[in-house]
């Protein structure tokens, strides 16, 4: 539970809280389980806090400053977060129903099992942020940045997450591993990929017109009726990869190699080029 005195301290102003904090660093502030239900808290210094439980629904937080808070099971349904500082910010089944993450940093946030279903995540820093099992279905997370330096130091960890028809366009994944995702009738156009794991992830009907998989894992990944129309492939790893009645036309650095090891190539559209050396190599897959 909160302590009643920095609650206390925190109820005569975000301008009085925050002078509070600069004076007594030393202090990590427990307010778990506080009921703070549609308070205007907006540049609020929230960073190391305790907010554990917290009761955070549609509270103006924007401009607040998470950094490394404990947010764990805290309900922030359709909370204004835009432009707020999350970065290392501990957020595990943590509900974020229709917050406002616009602009927000939550770059090494652990977001594991996290609800964030209709969430608005446009521009979001998300890079190295750990997303496993958590739930991100409908939401905008377009041109956000969930990207990686490397190989070695990885992007966001999306491994199981659920973003079934999430509007992902521009969006840079760069690294990141979103192996085993639900990615079913996602936006992707345009979407940097490089290097990105996609391994059994579901992407069938999804819009990946334009994005750029250079060194991408695909293997065993669910690609049906997808749209991959002026992609780019090079160097992509498409060993087992399920490609039924999917749309490659234009594709970019696509090699019959490639595609003789996907699992099958059923009904899908094929420049003519590639599609009768495919037919004379290995008819099977068609």
């Amino acid at each position: 539970m909160a302590e009643q005195e920095q609650l206390a301290t925190l109820k005569q102003g975000v301008s009085f809280w925050n002078n509070w904090r600069l004076e007594n660093s030393e202090i990590v502030p427990d307010l778990s389980e506080t009921n703070l239900h549609r308070t205007d808290l907006r540049e609020v210094n929230f960073g190391r806090v305790n907010l554990r439980g917290a009761d955070l629904r549609e509270a103006n937080l924007r401009w607040a400053n998470f950094s490394e808070a404990r947010l764990d099971e805290a309900n922030l349904s359709w909370a204004d977060l835009r432009e707020a500082l999350l970065d290392k910010a501990s957020l595990r089944d943590t509900i974020l129903h229709g917050a406002k993450l616009i602009g927000a940093n939550l770059s090494k946030a652990d977001l594991r099992g996290a609800f964030l279903r209709e969430a608005f995540l446009r521009d979001t820093i998300l890079c190295e942020a750990d997303l496993r099992w958590a739930s991100l279905r409908e939401v905008d997370i377009r041109w956000a940045d969930l990207s990686g330096t490397d190989r070695r130091g990885g992007g966001a960890n999306l491994r199981r997450a659920n973003l079934r028809g999430a509007d992902m366009r521009g969006i840079n994944l760069r690294w990141a591993d979103l192996s085993w995702a639900l990615l079913d009738e996602a936006k992707l156009i345009g979407a940097d990929l490089v290097g990105t794991n996609l391994s059994r992830a579901f992407l069938d009907g999804a819009n990946l017109i334009g994005a750029d998989f250079t060194g991408t894992d695909l293997s065993g990944a669910f690609l049906n009726r997808a749209s991959l129309v002026g992609a780019n492939l090079a160097e992509t790893n498409m060993e087992g990869a399920f490609l039924r009645r999917a749309n490659l036309r234009g594709v970019k650095n696509l090699s019959v190699k490639q595609l003789s090891k996907a699992a099958t190539l059923y009904g899908a559209e094929l420049d003519v080029d590639l599609g009768e050396e495919l037919r004379k190599k290995h008819p099977a897959l068609l």
